[in-house]
């Protein structure tokens, strides 16, 4: 099928799925957010089917509301991605998983050391990523330098820089056609290898597209880099035409959400967007469907909570639609302040209706205007959205007199004293960055000093403009402080936090974690101990084990099986209990590595094998006796694949021998082991029923598989074997009833 206007290119674009990130990001309340992975790859398999090229799955807000649900977004990224190449075919080499990252900001809202920046991307490409989107709420390029090992990668990874884009319409000549074009030069010297327009606000317009995309792609084309279009549909009309007209003109991707949660804040969809390449396809109606079993279409969204006519107002002056419920909310809970403010002030004109709150909503824009004038124009993006609109606020709510048109009038409070946000300080005092204007007459955009002057003299917290820029300012702290953190949640709560994430992970997430209300907050406990009372549910029947810690291995075995089987819907129980570890991939099987290492049963085999120690160092000791604790001991050692000493040799060794085995191998060693631990003292006395020969891993194989006539076992090998088949079957039956669920 093909776009029916004569114009069209020869090609069409890529189209790409925002669904999982921006769609829930830019609709949803945090308490909604899907982050099964069986779901989302379910609709990234429908996707592909449909012929979807790419979907968003990860960064944005998506990382710290993970947390604060208890899921490890890494561990959901890299279980979508595994299985997508376990069991989809060529699905993993055709269909590309992007995120979206804040430069310098990375997934928080302040610069971060570089090492911590490079240490989390490095470990989302391991997860999966294959397109990482870099933006920074100011366009400078200071806050978008790349780590030399994250350039190097550039033929595996695709590094998009995004051109922010914004309008001001009293300011026309600040964001022209010319600034975009040097700023993408300026991204691609610094390395990447792709380019992106980015609408978050609803300001491009058809004939905006129809100028800036030609020149963009005329310096693109030949460099073979692609563009990119992502366009908020917030302003319906004008990003409904934005996007058609930009299938005019070539462009390399455009990006668009699907089902129940399309239009209003969030993006397009390809059907609104370009009806006859879905009008009649199956495919497409599936996805479609797939998406609204996930969000059924009577969900609560935010963003139309917000009456058009509001929605309308707000957008035209540059307001992201992800700005636009807290934007009505706080005005709401100031109105009755800003109006009796408003009506005291002697500049207030007679004629104001202030009893309409779409009064308020006026009176808001006029204020954010000045606002941004002050900072100089800065983009409306994440974070710089949300500062200067709830200045805007603070301004109309507690300044001294916000329409006497001085700054002491909206930044001053009646007692002369500060009203400004700390963050919109450090903004108008570069603790951001620049807003740089890539020409060689103008350097940047700075405050007026004047306002400079005045920030300095009227902050809270006493800062001065900044000397260096933001991006050199940091301590080389980030990643050691939350190491120790990581460290120190390891030592309290032990496998159940390797269960939840890995060391590298956790690090990470302690660096980039959400805000805390309360400095005494741990959000990453938190979130360990959410997803603990989650997983009692991966215990067999959800209730029972054969092993202390059992849940620890299972629940992220079971995160990955999940989005498998949404793959490979023929995979049986049978089969899923007989794959090698190293099915999951090798990051996930280290991960498991870490956690069996860290399980509390080896305390129990260290005093157990303490107490055989003992017993066969005593003269009193039969031979017979003596012989079987030999075998329990030795059994202990073979049947325990941790490292033996702490070499790196040691170490790779183990690991290689642990990928190997099953996952039927893995449990059933591990029930056996605990087993001896509890049982030796019953039967020590009677070594003939406890042990009559050392057991290797080969023999956990050779009881699980071989099918041997039983008389050639003695009876305490028929018990073994007796034993582990029980509880192999127990798995099996406990994945079947799981598997069960998950085909409906």
């Amino acid at each position: 099928m093909s776009v029916e206007n004569p114009s069209s290119p020869s090609t069409l674009p890529n189209f790409v799925n925002l669904t999982l990130r921006d769609g829930q990001q830019s609709t949803l309340a945090q308490e909604d957010w899907i982050f099964d992975p069986v779901k989302l790859s379910k609709v990234i398999a429908a996707s592909y089917k449909a012929g979807f090229k790419g979907a968003e799955l990860s960064g944005g807000q998506s990382f710290q509301i993970a947390i604060n649900r208890g899921f490890n977004p890494f561990t959901i990224l890299n279980a979508v991605s595994h299985s997508m190449e376990y069991g989809g075919g060529t699905l993993r080499d055709d269909f590309k998983l992007q995120m979206l990252f804040r430069g310098a900001n990375a997934l928080g809202f302040r610069h971060y050391d570089k090492d911590l920046i490079e240490k989390t991307l490095q470990e989302f490409i391991k997860c999966g990523i294959d397109k990482i989107r870099f933006f920074d709420a100011l366009n400078d390029i200071d806050n978008l330098k790349l780590p030399d090992s994250i350039k190097a990668q550039q033929n595996n990874i695709m590094l998009e820089g995004a051109l922010c884009f914004t309008h001001y319409a009293d300011f026309p000549e600040r964001y022209s056609d010319d600034y975009y074009l040097s700023y993408a030069d300026a991204l691609i010297a610094e390395g990447y290898n792709a380019i992106a327009i980015k609408d978050m606000s609803g300001q491009l317009t058809a004939e905006r597209v129809s100028k800036l995309v030609p020149v963009l792609l005329e310096k693109l084309t030949p460099k073979n880099i692609p563009l990119s279009l992502h366009i908020h549909s917030t302003h319906d009309e004008n990003s409904l035409g934005a996007m058609q007209e930009a299938l005019k003109h070539g462009v390399s991707n455009i990006e668009t959400t699907e089902g129940t949660l399309s239009g209003g804040s969030s993006h397009h969809s390809l059907s609104r967007i370009a009806p006859d390449l879905t009008d009649n396809c199956e495919n497409y109606a599936k996805l479609q469907d797939s998406i609204t079993k996930i969000w059924p279409a009577n969900i609560e969204r935010k963003d139309q909570q917000i009456p058009e006519i509001l929605k309308q107002q707000l957008c035209a002056a540059g307001v992201p639609g992800g700005a636009m419920p807290f934007v009505i909310r706080d005005l709401s809970q100031q109105e009755a302040t800003i109006r009796a403010k408003h009506k005291a002030s002697s500049h207030t004109k007679d004629d104001t209706n202030l009893e309409k709150f779409a009064t308020i909503i006026g009176l808001f824009i006029q204020e954010l205007k000045q606002v941004c004038i002050d900072a100089n124009l800065p983009l409306l993006v994440t974070p710089t959205a949300d500062i200067c609109c709830k200045q805007a606020i603070a301004n109309l709510a507690f300044g001294a007199d916000p329409y006497a048109g001085t700054l002491a009038g909206r930044y001053l409070n009646s007692n002369s004293q500060p009203n400004p946000d700390t963050r919109f300080t450090k903004l108008i005092l570069g603790y951001y960055g620049e807003l740089k204007s890539y020409s060689a007459d103008v350097k940047h955009h700075a405050p007026a000093s004047d306002i400079i002057t005045f920030f300095e003299s009227n902050n809270s917290t006493q800062l001065k403009a900044t000397t260096t820029h933001a991006s050199e300012n940091s301590t080389g702290d980030d990643l050691r402080e939350a190491q120790q953190q990581a460290w120190k949640l390891i030592q309290k709560l032990g496998a159940a936090v390797l269960s939840f994430a890995s060391f590298d992970q956790l690090s990470i997430l302690y660096a980039l974690k959400p805000f805390a209300s309360q400095a005494s907050t741990d959000p990453i406990h938190n979130a360990v101990v959410t997803y603990l009372t989650r997983s009692e549910n991966s215990k067999i029947d959800g209730r029972g084990s054969t092993f202390p810690g059992y849940e620890f291995l299972m629940q992220p075995l079971l995160c990955y099986m999940r989005s498998m089987f949404a793959f490979n819907k023929q995979l049986a129980a049978k089969d899923i209990v007989n794959l090698p570890l190293s099915s999951v991939g090798a990051l996930q099987c280290s991960h498991l590595f870490d956690i069996y290492g860290d399980l509390s049963i080896w305390e129990k085999v260290t005093r157990l094998s303490n107490h055989l120690s003992l017993l066969c160092s005593s003269s009193h000791i039969s031979a017979e006796l003596n012989q079987a604790a030999q075998y329990v001991s030795d059994s202990l050692s073979q049947l325990d694949l941790r490292p033996k000493n702490k070499q790196s040799d040691a170490i790779n060794s183990a690991q290689d021998t642990f990928t190997t085995i099953t996952i039927a191998e893995l449990f059933s060693s591990l029930a056996l082991i605990n087993s001896f631990a509890n049982d030796v003292a019953k039967h020590a006395t009677n070594p003939s029923l406890y042990a009559d020969r050392s057991l290797h891993m080969d023999d956990i194989h050779e009881f699980l598989t071989r099918q041997d006539d039983e008389d050639q076992h003695t009876p305490w090998q028929k018990r073994v074997r007796q034993s582990l088949r029980g509880k192999r079957l127990r798995l099996e039956s406990d994945l079947e009833r799981r598997l069960e669920n998950w085909r409906k």
